[in-house]
């Protein structure tokens, strides 16, 4: 039996999927959260195996909190299930510890073949995406990233603002604002505009602690 939270703030969302997975006999939704904060605080008191992520959310999104997620629990499994399309964020989620991504407009049947793949020690993204992981990409400039600048990143392509990535991240406006310029100089960007731009070339390979950028 597969022990699932769901954690997206769309109410209807929420309780369409749990009747929905529910309806599976190796499926048993155990838990629920309307955003990130909500699914952190409940989580150590939860036995779940596998957590549905959603991205846009209020309070602390499922980009920012997919980091806390592999510190309090490393081995539970995350799905991120979003509206974004999976170029944009799959890269990026799968660097910061997600096991697969789908999208709401995917059919049902395809959710449940996600959870068992998996649960059973596979990931789940799209073919172009683990391609990219795993590719080389001649002629190519690299630039790695840290972790949080590639949380930055994520949030800043996400629409927030400096005062809103701040909170999500626990740090100063201040401390933002020099991550945004440091991205800027390390991507050759010349605005915000080009940093949500470099935001889907995110890749990590198998062995690279840190996230890299292929220019």
């Amino acid at each position: 039996m597969t022990k699932v939270i769901i954690c997206d703030d769309h109410v209807m969302f929420r309780k369409g999927m749990i009747l929905y997975l529910n309806r599976d006999k190796e499926v048993e939704v155990v838990g629920e959260a309307s955003n990130g904060e909500e699914l952190l605080n409940m989580l150590p008191n939860v036995d779940a195996d596998m957590i549905f992520l959603d991205i846009e959310m209020p309070v602390k999104n499922g980009m920012a909190a997919l980091r806390d997620i592999k510190k309090i629990k490393p081995n539970i499994k995350v799905l991120m299930v979003t509206m974004y399309p999976e170029e944009l964020y799959g890269l990026a989620a799968r660097k910061l510890g997600a096991d697969g991504y789908i999208t709401k407009s995917t059919e049902p049947r395809m959710i449940l073949k996600a959870v068992r793949k998996i649960m059973a020690g596979q990931e789940y993204f799209d073919r172009d995406i683990l391609a990219r992981v795993r590719a080389k990409a001649p002629g190519r400039p690299v630039v790695k990233l840290s972790k949080r600048e590639s949380e930055v990143l994520s949030l800043l392509a996400a629409g927030k603002s400096n005062k809103e990535v701040a909170d999500e991240l626990n740090i100063s406006d201040k401390t933002v604002s020099t991550y945004k310029l440091r991205l800027l100089k390390k991507l050759k960007a010349k605005s915000l505009v080009d940093l949500v731009n470099f935001a889907k070339y995110y890749v990590q390979g198998e062995d690279m602690p840190e996230g890299k950028v292929l220019l």
